[in-house]
């Protein structure tokens, strides 16, 4: 259904012709246009390819342009194109949201969003027993994990030597792990290695915040320290958010 924006009926199969892009239409598909006017196209038949020619077409009938964007799906820098589903996942994944959804074959992939909810133990929202607790989950590594932490002496504004620490971690069985490169992953801060190394599948967060607000049984808390142990909550979760989003941790 190309030959409304190109001048012909061509068949391209396989990508390996150029058009050229009716004037009018050149402002209504300016992502596939070049700047002379052509267009590489590849086009679709039912026969072929009868999922990928109903879904362009669903396209036509809900937006008036009769083709979808078509681009190498390789989201890894200096990687190639996926070459199996093992590779796509990977590359979807390693996208961090930037595609939406992945189709394979009959199957819809998406990412799934961390659960705080579970992890905390509280009730699926929209059950009719929302009150009911539930346990909470434990977040677990991935794998094997290897710590590395570069330190390096500056100079401060009162020019005292000042150490800044900068500790990245692999893990090559968590599933973006990158195996052609040593994919280190830079940490965001002292914390985040401490939760990661804290989360071996059987601390739950409430064990997870003991490990930071230690106090005697028969100590209170006073306010000031309620509204420390509130933030070091917020750190923490957020922490394990960014963690489970890089795949280091699943609960």
């Amino acid at each position: 259904g190309s030959s409304n924006t190109n001048g012909g009926n061509n068949v391209s199969p396989y990508m390996s012709m150029t058009a050229l892009v009716h004037e009018e239409k050149r402002s209504l598909i300016p992502a596939v246009t070049h700047v002379d006017g052509s267009s590489r196209l590849q086009t679709v038949t039912p026969e072929a390819e009868p999922f990928y020619h109903k879904l362009i077409k669903a396209f036509f009938q809900r937006t008036g342009v009769p083709m979808v964007l078509n681009t190498s799906f390789n989201t890894i820098p200096s990687e190639p194109i996926v070459e199996s589903p093992k590779n796509a996942i990977r590359s979807f994944l390693s996208s961090m949201g930037s595609i939406d959804v992945l189709f394979m074959g009959d199957y819809v992939i998406r990412r799934k969003q961390p659960d705080l909810r579970k992890l905390l133990g509280e009730g699926q929202e929209g059950a009719s027993n929302s009150g009911v607790r539930m346990i909470p989950a434990c977040p677990k590594r991935a794998g094997r994990v290897e710590f590395e932490s570069n330190f390096a002496l500056n100079k401060g504004p009162t020019q005292e030597e000042e150490v800044s620490t900068v500790t990245r971690v692999r893990m090559p069985d968590r599933v973006i792990h990158h195996h052609s490169k040593q994919n280190w992953f830079d940490l965001a801060d002292e914390l985040e290695g401490e939760v990661l190394s804290i989360c071996d599948g059987t601390n739950t967060v409430n064990d997870i915040m003991a490990y930071f607000t230690v106090k005697a049984n028969d100590e209170e808390f006073t306010e000031e320290e309620m509204e420390d142990t509130r933030e070091i909550f917020s750190q923490i979760s957020r922490r394990l958010i960014r963690l489970f989003e890089h795949g280091f941790l699943s609960w």
